[in-house]
């Protein structure tokens, strides 16, 4: 799905320069855990993240939750609800200038039958948790919080 929804490079720079972009970003949880990736590229790049991204013009914000949960993970979800929106402030992207994002924040449950986490290139690994791990930055722990995680 990538190529179909590609914006070049230096219109993608031009963009996150002027505007804020509008993402989606899902705790997915199942049998008491929840789903984290680490990061291969920046803003976050080595942070461990919830699964999400970009939403794409004409998409429902849940239709972009499920998708970004598809593309990132291989994983198919159910959205439960809608867990808060927030913004983040980032001193550098990975097209060298500095980046706004808005996201909308969902809880999902996992309706796969395989639970095999497969990353996209977005990511460098996947794995569950039950508890929030100590270093992680405040947005995600805001809501593991408001998922009902500690």
């Amino acid at each position: 799905m990538r190529d179909r929804y590609h914006i070049p490079a230096a219109l993608y720079k031009k963009i996150l320069s002027v505007m804020p972009i509008l993402t989606v970003d899902i705790v997915i949880v199942d049998h008491g855990k929840f789903l984290l990736l680490k990061r291969a590229i920046p803003p976050a790049k080595g942070q461990w993240w919830t699964p999400g991204g970009r939403v794409i013009k004409g998409e429902k914000l849940e239709e972009a939750a499920r998708r970004k949960a598809e593309e990132e993970t291989g994983l198919r979800v159910n959205i439960v609800r809608l867990l808060g929106a927030d913004g983040v402030l980032w001193p550098r992207s990975r097209f060298g200038v500095s980046s706004h994002t808005l996201s909308v924040v969902y809880l999902a449950k996992l309706i796969s039958a395989k639970k095999r986490v497969v990353v996209n290139f977005n990511n460098t690994e996947a794995k569950w948790f039950d508890r929030i791990p100590k270093k992680i930055h405040p947005f995600v722990k805001k809501f593991l919080r408001e998922a009902g995680f500690r």
